[in-house]
C-alpha cells in the first residue's frame, strides 16, 4: 500500500509525492497547507490518494472550501484527528491549540472561537486517545499518604468508574519530596499516551505544587485537593459543612463543651473541618477553652504518645471531642482507655473519614462518612468529560458527606 499526495500547482499543472504510510502522507498535508496560507490567493486543490491493488480512495479539499471536511476525512483514515491537524487548518500554532483545549485563558476570544469551531467540525475528539486512567498519589512528604487507607478505597472507585468507559486503570505514586526532582518527575508522568491522570492531592498545600501541573500535557482531575490560583478540574468534599454537621451532632447531644484534636500536618482539608467546628460553637454561643485544641503527630502511635502526655497533666477535660481525622480519632480513644476514662460514658468523641478501622476499635468510633469510591467514579467521569466536551469548563466538584453513628457518642 502506498499514498499518493497530489496538490495543484497552477490551474494546468500538478505536483506529486509518492509517501509509504498515511502518517507521513498526512503530516505532508499539513505542511503543504501552511506553506498554501502564505500564497494569496491559493485556488488550488490537494488530493490525497491511497493505492492497494485495485482499490483507490481519493480526499479532495479545496483552499477556499473544505480544508476541515478534508482533514476529518484523512482523521478517519489515521483513527483521530490530532492537533497538528487544526493547527493546520486555522493557521494558529499547535501551542495555541493546545492551550485552548486545555483551557489555558492566554488565548484571546477569537482565536479560541476559531479553534473550537474547527475542532468540532473536523471531528477532534480526545476520547479517541484516552484509553487509560493513571491514580497517580503526589507524595510531598508521605507523612499523610504513607500512613493513611484513604487512597485504596478512592482507587476502587476509579477501577470501577474505568470500567464504565471501558478504560483501564494504574495507580503510581508520584515521588514530589524532592524540590529539584519535581518537574522531572511531572514531565515523566506526562510522557504516558493514551492516558489521563487523576492525581490524589492529599498532601499538595502549595500553589508552587499545583503550579508544577500548569501546562500538563495529559487530561488531569485533581482528587482531593484544589488549587487557588489554577483552574484544575478537582474532585473533593464539602469538608467544612460536614464538619458543621459532626460538631452540631454533638451539641445536639447536650455537648457544651467540646475539644479539637488534629493533625499536627495542617493539609487543606484540616482547616476548612476546623472552620466548620469552630462555627458550631460561635453559632450556638459556645463556650471554647484553646487549651482544648491538641494537634498531635498523624501517625497512629505518636499521636498516642503525645496525647498520652497531654492527659499526664491532668487537664480539664470537655464532654466530647471533634477530631479532623479517624487515625487522631482513634489514638484519643486509647490514649482515653489507658488514663481509665470511659468512652462515651465520660468522653464522647467523633472522627472524619469513616476508615475500616472505626467499626474494629472498641468503643466503635462515629465519624462523618467520606464516599471514597464515589469520588473515584466522579474523578473518572470529570477526566472523560474533559475528553468528549471540549467547552468542559474547569469546576470544583464537592460530594456530599454522611455521618456514621456508632458507639464512641453519648447524650448527656
Amino acid at each position: 500500500m502506498v499514498y499518493i499526495l497530489q496538490r495543484t500547482v497552477t490551474t494546468c499543472s500538478f505536483a506529486r509525492y509518492q509517501i509509504p504510510n498515511l502518517f507521513t502522507a498526512k503530516m505532508q498535508v499539513n505542511k503543504l497547507w501552511r506553506r498554501q496560507r502564505s500564497i494569496k490567493p491559493w485556488k488550488g486543490a490537494i488530493y490525497l490518494m491511497q493505492v492497494n491493488k485495485h482499490d483507490a480512495c481519493v480526499n479532495q479539499s479545496t483552499a477556499t472550501g473544505s480544508t476541515l471536511a478534508m482533514m476529518r476525512r484523512i482523521g478517519r483514515k489515521m483513527g483521530r484527528v490530532s492537533i497538528r491537524d487544526i493547527a493546520a487548518a486555522t493557521g494558529y500554532s499547535p501551542a495555541t491549540v493546545s492551550n485552548v483545549l486545555n483551557k489555558k485563558g492566554n488565548v484571546s476570544a477569537k482565536a479560541s472561537s476559531i479553534i473550537l469551531d474547527a475542532v468540532q467540525r473536523m471531528g477532534y475528539h480526545r476520547a479517541n486517545q484516552l484509553e487509560r486512567v493513571i491514580f497517580a498519589v503526589a507524595r510531598v512528604t508521605g507523612r499523610i499518604v504513607d500512613v493513611s487507607p484513604f487512597h485504596p478505597g478512592v482507587y476502587a472507585g476509579i477501577e470501577r468508574g474505568a470500567k464504565a468507559f471501558s478504560l483501564k486503570a494504574s495507580m503510581t505514586t508520584l515521588d514530589l519530596t524532592n524540590p529539584s526532582t519535581r518537574k522531572d518527575a511531572v514531565a515523566e508522568l506526562a510522557q504516558n499516551a493514551n492516558a489521563g491522570v487523576i492525581l490524589l492531592a492529599t498532601e499538595m498545600i502549595s500553589d508552587d505544587e499545583y503550579a508544577l501541573f500548569e501546562d500538563f500535557d495529559l487530561p488531569l482531575v485533581v482528587l482531593d485537593g484544589w488549587s487557588d490560583k489554577l483552574a484544575l478540574d478537582c474532585v473533593t468534599i464539602a469538608n467544612e459543612p460536614a464538619a458543621y454537621r459532626a460538631t452540631t451532632l454533638l451539641a445536639e447531644k447536650g455537648h457544651e463543651r467540646i475539644g479539637y484534636v488534629g493533625s499536627r500536618i495542617r493539609i487543606k482539608n484540616f482547616p476548612q473541618r476546623e472552620r466548620g467546628f469552630r462555627h458550631v460553637l460561635e453559632d450556638m454561643r459556645l463556650p471554647f477553652d484553646e487549651k482544648n485544641r491538641i494537634l498531635v503527630d498523624p501517625s497512629p502511635e505518636q499521636g498516642y504518645l503525645e496525647l498520652c502526655a497531654w492527659l499526664d497533666d491532668n487537664p480539664p477535660l470537655p464532654t466530647a471531642f471533634f477530631c479532623d481525622n479517624d487515625l487522631v480519632a482513634a489514638a484519643l480513644i486509647r490514649a482515653l482507655n489507658a488514663h481509665g476514662i470511659r468512652v462515651p460514658d465520660d468522653v464522647s468523641v467523633i472522627g472524619f473519614d469513616d476508615e475500616q478501622l472505626c467499626q474494629v476499635i472498641q468503643p466503635t468510633l462515629s465519624s462523618v462518612h467520606v464516599p471514597r469510591h464515589k469520588m473515584g467514579e466522579m474523578a473518572v467521569r470529570r477526566l472523560f468529560e474533559q475528553t468528549t466536551d471540549i467547552r468542559l469548563a474547569p469546576c470544583i466538584t464537592m460530594l456530599h458527606t454522611t455521618i456514621a453513628q456508632r458507639q464512641s457518642i453519648k447524650r448527656i
